[in-house]
Protein backbone atom coordinates (compact mmCIF):
# COMPACT_ATOMS: atom_id res chain seq x y z
CA UNK A 1 0.00 0.00 0.00
CA UNK A 2 1.06 3.59 -0.60
CA UNK A 3 2.89 5.12 2.38
CA UNK A 4 3.55 8.70 1.30
CA UNK A 5 1.59 11.53 -0.30
CA UNK A 6 -1.62 10.58 1.50
CA UNK A 7 -4.74 12.16 -0.02
CA UNK A 8 -7.47 13.43 2.27
CA UNK A 9 -10.19 14.21 -0.29
CA UNK A 10 -11.79 12.57 -3.33
CA UNK A 11 -11.20 8.87 -3.93
CA UNK A 12 -8.68 7.32 -1.57
CA UNK A 13 -7.54 3.98 -0.16
CA UNK A 14 -5.89 3.21 3.16
CA UNK A 15 -4.72 0.11 5.03
CA UNK A 16 -5.28 -0.49 8.75
CA UNK A 17 -4.71 -3.24 11.27
CA UNK A 18 -8.06 -3.93 12.90
CA UNK A 19 -8.47 -6.65 15.57
CA UNK A 20 -5.26 -8.16 14.23
CA UNK A 21 -6.69 -8.33 10.72
CA UNK A 22 -5.69 -6.54 7.52
CA UNK A 23 -8.40 -3.99 6.72
CA UNK A 24 -8.44 -2.06 3.42
CA UNK A 25 -10.71 1.00 3.30
CA UNK A 26 -11.84 2.52 -0.01
CA UNK A 27 -13.82 5.73 -0.04
CA UNK A 28 -15.04 8.63 -2.12
CA UNK A 29 -17.33 11.55 -1.30
CA UNK A 30 -20.37 9.26 -0.83
CA UNK A 31 -19.18 5.79 0.17
CA UNK A 32 -16.81 4.23 2.69
CA UNK A 33 -16.13 0.53 2.05
CA UNK A 34 -14.15 -1.62 4.50
CA UNK A 35 -12.66 -4.86 3.12
CA UNK A 36 -11.19 -7.52 5.43
CA UNK A 37 -8.35 -8.73 3.19
CA UNK A 38 -7.02 -11.26 5.69
CA UNK A 39 -10.41 -12.99 5.97
CA UNK A 40 -12.33 -13.62 2.76
CA UNK A 41 -12.02 -10.07 1.42
CA UNK A 42 -15.29 -9.65 3.33
CA UNK A 43 -16.94 -6.25 2.95
CA UNK A 44 -17.61 -5.43 6.61
CA UNK A 45 -18.57 -1.79 6.11
CA UNK A 46 -20.67 -0.26 3.33
CA UNK A 47 -21.40 3.22 4.58
CA UNK A 48 -23.40 6.02 2.96
CA UNK A 49 -21.45 9.01 4.18
CA UNK A 50 -24.11 11.74 3.69
CA UNK A 51 -26.19 10.00 6.40
CA UNK A 52 -23.37 8.19 8.25
CA UNK A 53 -25.31 4.97 7.63
CA UNK A 54 -23.67 1.54 7.32
CA UNK A 55 -26.22 -0.72 5.58
CA UNK A 56 -24.41 -4.00 6.33
CA UNK A 57 -25.66 -6.45 8.93
CA UNK A 58 -23.24 -7.36 11.72
CA UNK A 59 -23.43 -10.74 13.45
CA UNK A 60 -23.90 -10.73 17.25
CA UNK A 61 -20.68 -12.68 17.76
CA UNK A 62 -18.51 -11.32 14.91
CA UNK A 63 -15.63 -13.68 15.70
CA UNK A 64 -12.72 -13.81 13.26
CA UNK A 65 -9.95 -16.34 12.61
CA UNK A 66 -7.57 -16.14 15.55
CA UNK A 67 -10.22 -14.81 17.95
CA UNK A 68 -11.03 -18.25 19.34
CA UNK A 69 -10.41 -21.97 18.88
CA UNK A 70 -13.60 -24.00 18.29
CA UNK A 71 -14.25 -26.74 20.83
CA UNK A 72 -14.79 -29.16 17.94
CA UNK A 73 -14.81 -29.14 14.15
CA UNK A 74 -18.26 -28.68 12.62
CA UNK A 75 -19.15 -31.25 9.92
CA UNK A 76 -20.64 -28.37 7.90
CA UNK A 77 -17.38 -26.41 8.11
CA UNK A 78 -16.24 -23.26 9.92
CA UNK A 79 -18.14 -20.63 7.93
CA UNK A 80 -20.65 -19.82 10.68
CA UNK A 81 -18.01 -19.92 13.43
CA UNK A 82 -16.25 -17.00 11.75
CA UNK A 83 -19.13 -15.22 10.01
CA UNK A 84 -19.09 -11.53 11.00
CA UNK A 85 -22.02 -10.54 8.79
CA UNK A 86 -21.37 -8.11 5.97
CA UNK A 87 -20.69 -9.32 2.43
CA UNK A 88 -18.84 -12.51 1.45
CA UNK A 89 -17.78 -13.83 -1.93
CA UNK A 90 -18.69 -17.52 -2.04
CA UNK A 91 -16.59 -19.91 -4.16
CA UNK A 92 -15.96 -22.64 -5.42
CA UNK A 93 -19.02 -24.21 -3.74
CA UNK A 94 -22.07 -22.60 -2.22
CA UNK A 95 -24.71 -23.47 0.31
CA UNK A 96 -24.44 -26.90 1.96
CA UNK A 97 -21.18 -28.78 2.51
CA UNK A 98 -20.16 -31.09 -0.34
CA UNK A 99 -17.42 -33.32 -1.76
CA UNK A 100 -16.09 -32.59 -5.27
CA UNK A 101 -13.32 -34.62 -6.95
CA UNK A 102 -12.20 -35.83 -3.53
CA UNK A 103 -12.16 -32.33 -2.01
CA UNK A 104 -14.26 -31.89 1.13
CA UNK A 105 -15.73 -28.37 1.09
CA UNK A 106 -17.64 -26.86 3.99
CA UNK A 107 -20.59 -24.50 3.88
CA UNK A 108 -20.05 -21.71 1.31
CA UNK A 109 -16.77 -23.08 0.01
CA UNK A 110 -13.24 -21.86 0.59
CA UNK A 111 -12.91 -18.19 -0.27
CA UNK A 112 -14.75 -16.70 2.76
CA UNK A 113 -12.12 -18.15 5.13
CA UNK A 114 -8.93 -17.47 3.16
CA UNK A 115 -6.64 -14.41 3.15
CA UNK A 116 -6.62 -12.49 -0.13
CA UNK A 117 -3.73 -10.59 -1.72
CA UNK A 118 -4.15 -6.86 -2.39
CA UNK A 119 -2.81 -4.81 -5.31
CA UNK A 120 -3.66 -1.13 -5.77
CA UNK A 121 -3.91 -0.71 -9.55
CA UNK A 122 -5.05 2.93 -9.68
CA UNK A 123 -5.11 5.49 -6.91
CA UNK A 124 -6.17 8.98 -8.00
CA UNK A 125 -8.60 11.54 -6.66
CA UNK A 126 -11.03 10.62 -9.45
CA UNK A 127 -10.79 6.80 -9.44
CA UNK A 128 -9.67 3.83 -7.36
CA UNK A 129 -8.99 0.34 -8.68
CA UNK A 130 -7.92 -2.24 -6.12
CA UNK A 131 -7.43 -5.92 -6.93
CA UNK A 132 -8.14 -8.64 -4.36
CA UNK A 133 -6.87 -12.07 -5.41
CA UNK A 134 -7.09 -15.52 -3.82
CA UNK A 135 -6.21 -19.10 -4.82
CA UNK A 136 -8.31 -21.82 -3.25
CA UNK A 137 -6.57 -24.63 -1.38
CA UNK A 138 -8.67 -27.76 -1.77
CA UNK A 139 -9.57 -27.01 -5.39
CA UNK A 140 -7.32 -25.41 -8.05
CA UNK A 141 -8.99 -22.06 -8.71
CA UNK A 142 -7.93 -18.43 -8.72
CA UNK A 143 -10.47 -15.68 -8.09
CA UNK A 144 -9.72 -12.03 -8.81
CA UNK A 145 -11.99 -9.19 -7.73
CA UNK A 146 -11.26 -5.66 -8.91
CA UNK A 147 -13.06 -3.11 -6.73
CA UNK A 148 -13.62 0.28 -8.36
CA UNK A 149 -14.81 3.58 -6.90
CA UNK A 150 -15.19 6.71 -9.00
CA UNK A 151 -15.51 10.24 -7.71
CA UNK A 152 -19.07 11.31 -6.94
CA UNK A 153 -20.53 7.83 -7.56
CA UNK A 154 -22.84 6.20 -5.00
CA UNK A 155 -21.98 2.72 -6.39
CA UNK A 156 -19.12 0.26 -5.93
CA UNK A 157 -18.17 -1.70 -9.05
CA UNK A 158 -16.75 -5.24 -8.98
CA UNK A 159 -15.02 -6.66 -12.07
CA UNK A 160 -14.21 -10.33 -11.53
CA UNK A 161 -12.58 -13.38 -13.04
CA UNK A 162 -12.54 -17.01 -11.89
CA UNK A 163 -9.90 -19.31 -13.43
CA UNK A 164 -9.45 -23.09 -13.32
CA UNK A 165 -5.73 -23.65 -12.67
CA UNK A 166 -6.08 -27.44 -12.80
CA UNK A 167 -5.66 -29.95 -15.59
CA UNK A 168 -9.18 -31.35 -15.43
CA UNK A 169 -12.68 -30.03 -15.92
CA UNK A 170 -14.26 -29.01 -12.62
CA UNK A 171 -17.72 -27.89 -11.51
CA UNK A 172 -18.00 -24.75 -9.44
CA UNK A 173 -20.53 -22.62 -7.60
CA UNK A 174 -20.07 -18.87 -7.30
CA UNK A 175 -21.99 -16.05 -5.75
CA UNK A 176 -22.16 -12.98 -3.54
CA UNK A 177 -23.57 -12.93 -0.02
CA UNK A 178 -24.34 -9.33 1.04
CA UNK A 179 -26.47 -9.19 4.19
CA UNK A 180 -28.21 -5.95 5.16
CA UNK A 181 -29.29 -5.03 8.67
CA UNK A 182 -30.45 -2.35 11.11
CA UNK A 183 -30.74 0.55 11.30
CA UNK A 184 -31.24 0.57 7.52
CA UNK A 185 -33.30 -2.62 7.64
CA UNK A 186 -36.58 -2.21 9.51
CA UNK A 187 -40.21 -3.17 9.23
CA UNK A 188 -41.72 -1.66 6.09
CA UNK A 189 -38.67 -2.14 3.88
CA UNK A 190 -39.40 -3.70 0.50
CA UNK A 191 -37.56 -5.86 -2.01
CA UNK A 192 -38.13 -4.49 -5.51
CA UNK A 193 -37.06 -6.24 -8.72
CA UNK A 194 -38.35 -7.26 -12.16
CA UNK A 195 -40.73 -10.16 -12.79
CA UNK A 196 -39.29 -13.58 -11.96
CA UNK A 197 -40.17 -16.94 -10.44
CA UNK A 198 -39.72 -17.35 -6.68
CA UNK A 199 -39.76 -20.50 -4.58
CA UNK A 200 -38.87 -21.67 -1.09
CA UNK A 201 -36.52 -24.64 -1.74
CA UNK A 202 -36.32 -27.91 0.25
CA UNK A 203 -33.16 -26.48 1.87
CA UNK A 204 -35.48 -24.32 4.02
CA UNK A 205 -37.73 -27.15 5.24
CA UNK A 206 -36.58 -27.06 8.89
CA UNK A 207 -36.65 -23.25 9.28
CA UNK A 208 -39.23 -21.19 11.18
CA UNK A 209 -40.80 -20.29 7.83
CA UNK A 210 -43.58 -17.98 6.70
CA UNK A 211 -43.90 -19.76 3.33
CA UNK A 212 -44.53 -23.24 1.99
CA UNK A 213 -41.69 -25.24 0.47
CA UNK A 214 -41.62 -26.24 -3.18
CA UNK A 215 -44.48 -24.10 -4.51
CA UNK A 216 -43.12 -21.77 -7.23
CA UNK A 217 -44.93 -18.51 -7.81
CA UNK A 218 -44.59 -15.20 -9.60
CA UNK A 219 -42.74 -12.47 -7.70
CA UNK A 220 -43.64 -11.01 -5.25
CA UNK A 221 -46.12 -13.63 -4.04
CA UNK A 222 -45.65 -17.01 -2.36
CA UNK A 223 -48.04 -19.45 -0.70
CA UNK A 224 -47.84 -19.21 3.09
CA UNK A 225 -48.13 -22.21 5.41
CA UNK A 226 -51.93 -22.14 5.10
CA UNK A 227 -51.82 -21.96 1.31
CA UNK A 228 -52.76 -18.27 1.05
CA UNK A 229 -50.86 -16.04 -1.41
CA UNK A 230 -48.79 -13.49 0.50
CA UNK A 231 -46.13 -10.96 -0.56
CA UNK A 232 -42.63 -12.22 0.24
CA UNK A 233 -40.99 -8.86 -0.55
CA UNK A 234 -42.35 -6.97 2.48
CA UNK A 235 -40.07 -6.92 5.53
CA UNK A 236 -41.84 -7.54 8.86
CA UNK A 237 -40.54 -6.65 12.32
CA UNK A 238 -38.25 -8.95 14.38
CA UNK A 239 -41.37 -9.91 16.34
CA UNK A 240 -42.43 -12.15 13.44
CA UNK A 241 -39.72 -14.63 14.57
CA UNK A 242 -39.42 -16.10 11.06
CA UNK A 243 -36.64 -17.23 8.75
CA UNK A 244 -37.07 -17.99 5.05
CA UNK A 245 -34.74 -18.78 2.17
CA UNK A 246 -36.38 -17.73 -1.11
CA UNK A 247 -34.75 -18.33 -4.49
CA UNK A 248 -35.57 -16.21 -7.55
CA UNK A 249 -34.93 -17.57 -11.06
CA UNK A 250 -36.09 -16.96 -14.64
CA UNK A 251 -35.05 -13.35 -14.10
CA UNK A 252 -36.40 -10.84 -16.61
CA UNK A 253 -34.00 -8.13 -15.46
CA UNK A 254 -30.53 -7.84 -13.97
CA UNK A 255 -31.22 -5.82 -10.83
CA UNK A 256 -32.85 -5.76 -7.44
CA UNK A 257 -33.23 -3.18 -4.68
CA UNK A 258 -33.95 -3.10 -0.98
CA UNK A 259 -35.82 0.14 -0.27
CA UNK A 260 -36.57 1.79 3.05
CA UNK A 261 -39.59 4.04 2.35
CA UNK A 262 -39.35 5.81 5.72
CA UNK A 263 -35.76 6.87 5.07
CA UNK A 264 -36.35 7.36 1.31
CA UNK A 265 -33.18 5.36 0.72
CA UNK A 266 -32.42 2.19 -1.26
CA UNK A 267 -29.59 -0.25 -1.75
CA UNK A 268 -29.44 -1.35 -5.39
CA UNK A 269 -27.66 -4.28 -7.01
CA UNK A 270 -27.07 -4.83 -10.73
CA UNK A 271 -25.21 -7.87 -12.05
CA UNK A 272 -24.45 -10.14 -14.99
CA UNK A 273 -27.37 -12.58 -15.08
CA UNK A 274 -25.58 -14.76 -17.66
CA UNK A 275 -23.10 -15.60 -14.89
CA UNK A 276 -25.44 -15.27 -11.88
CA UNK A 277 -28.94 -16.31 -13.07
CA UNK A 278 -30.31 -16.82 -9.54
CA UNK A 279 -30.97 -14.50 -6.59
CA UNK A 280 -31.03 -16.07 -3.14
CA UNK A 281 -32.90 -14.15 -0.43
CA UNK A 282 -32.03 -15.05 3.17
CA UNK A 283 -34.79 -13.44 5.21
CA UNK A 284 -34.04 -13.60 8.94
CA UNK A 285 -36.64 -11.65 10.86
CA UNK A 286 -35.87 -12.74 14.42
CA UNK A 287 -36.41 -16.40 13.57
CA UNK A 288 -32.93 -17.98 13.35
CA UNK A 289 -33.07 -20.23 16.40
CA UNK A 290 -30.35 -22.56 17.68
CA UNK A 291 -26.69 -22.32 16.71
CA UNK A 292 -25.31 -19.71 16.10
CA UNK A 293 -27.92 -16.97 16.55
CA UNK A 294 -30.52 -18.19 19.05
CA UNK A 295 -33.13 -15.71 17.84
CA UNK A 296 -30.81 -12.68 18.09
CA UNK A 297 -30.67 -11.64 14.43
CA UNK A 298 -32.60 -9.41 12.04
CA UNK A 299 -31.17 -9.28 8.55
CA UNK A 300 -31.89 -9.71 4.85
CA UNK A 301 -29.36 -10.99 2.33
CA UNK A 302 -29.83 -10.47 -1.43
CA UNK A 303 -27.41 -12.86 -3.11
CA UNK A 304 -26.70 -13.26 -6.84
CA UNK A 305 -25.56 -16.86 -7.46
CA UNK A 306 -24.84 -19.10 -10.42
CA UNK A 307 -26.99 -21.98 -9.19
CA UNK A 308 -29.81 -23.02 -6.83
CA UNK A 309 -29.39 -23.77 -3.10
CA UNK A 310 -28.22 -27.38 -3.41
CA UNK A 311 -24.95 -29.21 -2.71
CA UNK A 312 -22.56 -28.74 -5.62
CA UNK A 313 -21.98 -32.49 -5.89
CA UNK A 314 -25.71 -33.04 -6.46
CA UNK A 315 -25.78 -30.42 -9.22
CA UNK A 316 -22.67 -31.92 -10.83
CA UNK A 317 -24.06 -35.47 -10.73
CA UNK A 318 -27.24 -34.25 -12.45
CA UNK A 319 -25.37 -32.22 -15.09
CA UNK A 320 -26.77 -28.92 -13.73
CA UNK A 321 -23.54 -27.41 -12.41
CA UNK A 322 -21.46 -24.80 -14.23
CA UNK A 323 -18.04 -26.19 -15.21
CA UNK A 324 -14.65 -24.79 -16.19
CA UNK A 325 -12.15 -26.76 -18.27
CA UNK A 326 -8.38 -26.66 -17.73
CA UNK A 327 -7.20 -23.05 -18.01
CA UNK A 328 -10.69 -21.74 -18.69
CA UNK A 329 -12.07 -18.68 -16.97
CA UNK A 330 -15.34 -16.83 -16.51
CA UNK A 331 -15.74 -13.09 -15.96
CA UNK A 332 -18.51 -11.09 -14.31
CA UNK A 333 -19.43 -7.51 -13.38
CA UNK A 334 -21.54 -6.46 -10.42
CA UNK A 335 -22.35 -3.09 -8.89
CA UNK A 336 -23.89 -2.16 -5.56
CA UNK A 337 -24.92 1.35 -4.61
CA UNK A 338 -26.79 3.34 -1.99
CA UNK A 339 -29.28 5.79 -3.44
CA UNK A 340 -31.73 8.48 -2.42
CA UNK A 341 -35.07 6.88 -3.38
CA UNK A 342 -38.20 9.04 -3.05
CA UNK A 343 -40.41 6.39 -4.64
CA UNK A 344 -40.59 2.77 -5.81
CA UNK A 345 -37.43 1.55 -7.52
CA UNK A 346 -38.04 0.76 -11.19
CA UNK A 347 -34.49 -0.03 -12.23
CA UNK A 348 -30.83 -0.11 -11.22
CA UNK A 349 -28.26 0.51 -13.95
CA UNK A 350 -24.51 0.23 -14.25
CA UNK A 351 -22.70 3.49 -13.63
CA UNK A 352 -24.43 4.23 -10.32
CA UNK A 353 -27.88 5.05 -11.67
CA UNK A 354 -31.25 4.35 -10.05
CA UNK A 355 -34.70 4.83 -11.62
CA UNK A 356 -37.68 5.50 -9.36
CA UNK A 357 -41.35 6.04 -9.94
Amino acid sequence: MKRYGKRWHGCRVEEFTWRGQRLIVLENELLRVGVLASKGADIIEFRYKPRDLDVMWHSPHSLLPGDFIPTSARPAGAFLDYYPGGWQEVFPSAGPETVIAGAELGQHGETPLLPWDVDVRQDTASRLEVDFVVETVRMPFRLRRRMILSTGSPALRLEEEAINLGEQELPYAWGHHPAFGPPFLEAGCRIEMPVCEVVEPPYAEALARRFAVGQPSRFPFLADLRGDRKPMNEVPSPASHTQDVVVASQLTGNWCALRNPARKLAVGLVWDTAVFPYLWMWQVYGGAFGYPYYGRTYNLALEPFNGPVEPLANLADQGRARVLGPGQSVMAVLECGIFEAPGEVQGVEYGGRLRTG
